[in-house]
């Protein structure tokens, strides 16, 4: 009879781990709010569990939500998103996110390792700020549209679907080898300049199109085929050159961020990187001490709980 007993305890384990979506609803940390929060649209005073999948909504406080991981996401008042094991989905309003990953309007925030970002949903423009370390931004094919340096803060505005725009590029051209190279001002994204004979150490404006299933040489992440340059004014700063063929760091899935930094840049420029409006936020300052103070243990009360362990 015992052995009938056990035998029934292990098959009906199997059948748990075999039904659809069970294993979705295992729990992936903790949220810790100053007042009252909506949990897949039930109310939950206090702190409570979150689970892989699980919609989170603040409404006059914030939340902040500890993963097993490490990673942690602290969604201001009015804000809704949906928490996953490796990212979260932002619905409305601002998260906060370290060692994590936002997907916003389709485009995928990551903030790893030691690195944190703000990202705030303003209609269909998404605001990206990086806090503390270097912040990247893909569009939905998986396309390095924007690296953000501490400090740094971008609105971006991705085109319909089925739209389909040239991109344009504001940056210092540079030459290495045989290859001609550019990083535009706002994104801090390098692309690879084919087509027309771009003059190396100016800084000019070119409007180009993406080389499909074209692979870039470093630093570069895209090829363009350019069809326009416009000189803008000024020589390049000095090292620049030097700056872009040096330095790029990996940046998730192969990418790479460019080397030239906000020294290089000049006034706040606009453009289109692969189907993404780009523009710098004028006066932006997001200072280290701001981006530490993010996940500070003072956004919530009472003692912290520790995730819950599977």
């Amino acid at each position: 009879m015992h052995r009938y007993t056990t035998l029934a305890v292990v098959c009906a384990g199997f059948s748990l781990a075999a039904v659809p979506g069970f294993a979705a609803n295992q729990p992936i940390g903790v949220a810790m709010s100053e007042g009252t929060i909506l949990v897949n649209d039930a109310q939950t005073p206090g702190n409570t569990t979150v689970f892989d999948g699980s919609t989170l909504q603040t409404q006059k406080s914030a939340s902040q939500v500890r993963l097993k991981d490490g990673a942690q996401v602290r969604f201001e008042s009015d804000s809704r998103g949906k928490l996953f094991r490796d990212h979260m989905d932002l619905q409305q309003g601002t998260a906060k996110i370290e060692d994590y990953s936002a997907v916003a309007n389709g485009l995928s925030v990551r903030a790893e390792g030691k690195s944190s970002a703000s990202v705030t949903m303003k209609g269909k423009v998404v605001e990206v700020a990086a806090l503390t370390g270097d912040v990247h931004v893909f569009n939905a094919a998986g396309m390095n549209v924007a690296n953000l340096l501490p400090g740094r803060a971008l609105d971006l505005l991705p085109q319909e679907a089925g739209a389909s725009s040239p991109s344009t590029l504001t940056g210092c051209a540079v030459r290495t080898g045989n290859n001609s190279f550019l990083t535009d001002e706002s994104s801090n994204v390098t692309a690879e300049l084919r087509g027309q004979n771009v003059r190396a150490g100016r800084r000019v404006q070119i409007t180009g199109s993406l080389v499909p299933n074209a692979t870039p040489d470093s630093p570069a992440t895209q090829v363009l085929n350019v069809t326009s340059v416009k000189n803008v004014g000024g020589a390049c700063k000095a090292g620049a050159a030097a700056a872009a063929g040096a330095g790029a760091a990996a940046a998730g899935a192969g990418a790479a961020a460019a080397g030239v930094g906000a020294g290089t840049a000049v006034g706040v420029s606009t453009g289109v990187v692969v189907g993404v409006s780009v523009a710098a936020v004028a006066g932006a300052a997001v200072g280290a001490a701001y981006g530490a103070g993010a996940f500070g243990s003072s956004s919530v009360t009472g003692t912290s709980p520790q995730p819950p362990t599977p």
